[in-house]
């Protein structure tokens, strides 16, 4: 599970908020307590001024100054327990209370991570991939390859297939991508008229790398280049959402581009969409593509130096048929 800076520093200041958060919490409890029995008060300061002493002490060189401290901090700790419980209280109610007790709430046990720091790895991941809400509706579960037309009338002479025979291989095709991930950093173009499920496929896959521990931030179009866009030109405005954005899109395991060509094509969006292409490639990372363009119509839309790109280094996947939308 790879995160970047910006999303590791959040995870960081999220278990900072939880420890300030159990020791405000614990001294609202004190503040409770030493009204109430003020001798717990006396005790828990006979122990801090006991333990300075003691430590002086021995920094002194009076090795026997820390022998007795144990049994007297033992004592003083078993009359406040019994103080506590005898008016009600539970014997620890004067303890940091923490989400997580394994680590107490810091992330690590020494420098591995906690089972809640990777709980909370995968929550973020979720959240900020862009499609938590919608793979929940659109996987593999739920997809219905009886939507596509398997009749002698809708067979495709160059794919030699029928469209549901095809998109069965499609879908094998799509799930050997998703089983190599880890091991093959392959990149994926799908394409193909409106309606035919491109959006849908590519959330079955989002939600398998998902489910796999890695990190996927889904975007259409529209909204990665007005993004960059708004960004790029008042950077001034967002320096800090500028960076986190432009880390995230270059650097998650899986990044899915929606609906190419919907956009309102410029230079601007011409040089950033080579950009994230080729940086990508560069790193080692995967990307899918989805678009209703053929490939004639993307090399003549954003040119030859973006083309040879996706031709080289992408998987073409064609969908034919009919627009299932009609039949849901």
């Amino acid at each position: 599970m790879k995160l970047n800076n910006y999303q590791y520093d959040r995870l960081l200041q999220q278990f900072d908020e939880k420890r300030l958060k159990a020791r405000y919490e614990l001294e609202q409890r004190e503040e409770e307590i030493y009204t109430k029995l003020p001798r717990i008060k006396e005790i828990d300061e006979a122990i801090a001024s006991e333990s300075v002493a003691a430590g002086k002490n021995a920094l002194m060189g009076d090795s026997a100054a820390l022998s007795g401290l144990k049994d007297r901090i033992k004592a003083l700790d078993e009359e406040k327990s019994k103080l506590l419980t005898d008016a009600g209280y539970a014997a620890d109610y004067l303890q940091e209370k923490y989400e997580c007790s394994k680590c107490k709430d810091t992330g690590f046990i020494g420098t591995e991570p906690c089972g809640c720091f990777k709980t909370a790895m995968t929550e973020l991941i979720f959240e900020e991939s862009n499609v938590k809400d919608i793979i929940d509706r659109e996987n593999f579960s739920t997809f219905n390859p009886d939507l596509y037309s398997d009749t002698i009338e809708s067979y495709d002479k160059d794919l030699q297939a029928t469209p549901y025979k095809h998109m069965k291989g499609v879908v094998e095709k799509v799930r050997g991508f998703i089983s190599e991930f880890d091991k093959d950093h392959r990149n994926l173009l799908i394409y193909g008229n409106t309606g035919l499920g491109k959006t849908f496929l590519s959330n079955c896959i989002a939600r398998e790398i998902l489910d796999s521990g890695h990190t996927v931030m889904y975007y259409t179009t529209f909204e990665l280049f007005d993004m960059l866009s708004k960004y790029h030109f008042r950077y001034e405005d967002y320096p800090r959402e500028t960076f986190s954005y432009r880390e995230g899109i270059l650097t998650c395991e899986l990044l899915i581009i929606d609906d190419l060509g919907t956009e309102l094509t410029s230079a601007f969006t011409t040089t950033q969409l080579y950009s994230i292409i080729n940086e990508r490639l560069l790193a080692g990372l995967s990307t899918l593509i989805s678009t209703n363009l053929s490939p004639a119509q993307i090399s003549g839309r954003y040119g030859e130096r973006i083309f040879s790109r996706l031709s080289k280094d992408y998987d073409f996947i064609k969908l034919i048929g009919e627009d299932i939308r009609t039949k849901l």
